[in-house]
């Protein structure tokens, strides 16, 4: 999973990735030589490590679970890390007096987070950018095709008369054979789970829309399927 960051990152938090590796390398030099202080940065590591991918997780569990290669790289680390939660309280805690209450509670975190990687996603927000052709009638009625990009044949349409959209449609556009082209059209799309709920239009390029207007799936008409997360 680490080898795989180093391919395609995962944004801000790659350095940080890449920093918990050899710590949790040293953590399992530490155990093997029975250095107690280890046990304590496994617990370090594999919580840090399993609230780190959570939301990955979380995602892939509803949009992608028939990718066979993230269950290797994704799934099956996050398991590891989260079993080895309770099984590291418990090592670090087999003298206590409250050893099986602490196991107890740490067993009840290891859950706590897999239940919160899907239960984050009934009602979760996604931002995307796509290209927008714009036609505005002489009524002022606009029609909005939305695409993945200017040559992609998938398309879904929305419209709206308000005098605002227009005006800023016709400001950031760009102008071509009786459309306006909308470049970096960035959306908001509301999912529960993977079923799409609404969109919402928040800029046009860098310039920020307002009104925002927002569609639900009954008001869009169209291909929808490449909007998924």
């Amino acid at each position: 999973m680490t080898v795989t960051t180093f391919a395609w990152g995962l944004g801000d938090t790659t350095i940080l990735y890449l920093i918990l590796y050899p710590t949790f390398l040293l953590s399992t030099i530490l155990i093997i030589a029975q250095v107690r202080v280890g046990y304590f940065l496994t617990l370090f590591t594999v919580l840090t490590y399993s609230l780190l991918l959570t939301s990955e997780v979380g995602k892939y569990l509803i949009f992608d679970f028939h990718n066979n290669v993230l269950f290797w790289v994704l799934l099956l680390p996050y398991l590891t890390f989260l079993t080895l939660i309770p099984l590291t309280v418990t090592f670090i805690t087999a003298n206590n007096n409250f050893a099986k209450t602490f196991k107890l509670l740490s067993i009840i975190l290891g859950m706590g987070i897999f239940i919160f990687s899907i239960a984050d996603r009934f009602n979760k927000d996604y931002s995307d950018n796509i290209f927008v052709d714009a036609e505005i009638s002489e009524q002022g009625h606009i029609n909005l095709n939305c695409k993945p990009g200017f040559a992609d044949s998938r398309t879904f349409i929305v419209t709206t008369d308000l005098k605002e959209i227009e005006e800023q449609i016709k400001k950031y556009g760009e102008f071509y054979q009786g459309s306006y082209f909308l470049q970096n059209t960035k959306i908001k799309k509301n999912f529960h789970f993977s079923k799409l709920q609404s969109i919402t239009l928040i800029r046009i390029d860098d310039k920020i829309i307002s009104p925002q207007i927002t569609w639900t799936t009954k008001e869009i008409k169209g291909d929808v399927d490449f909007l998924q997360p």
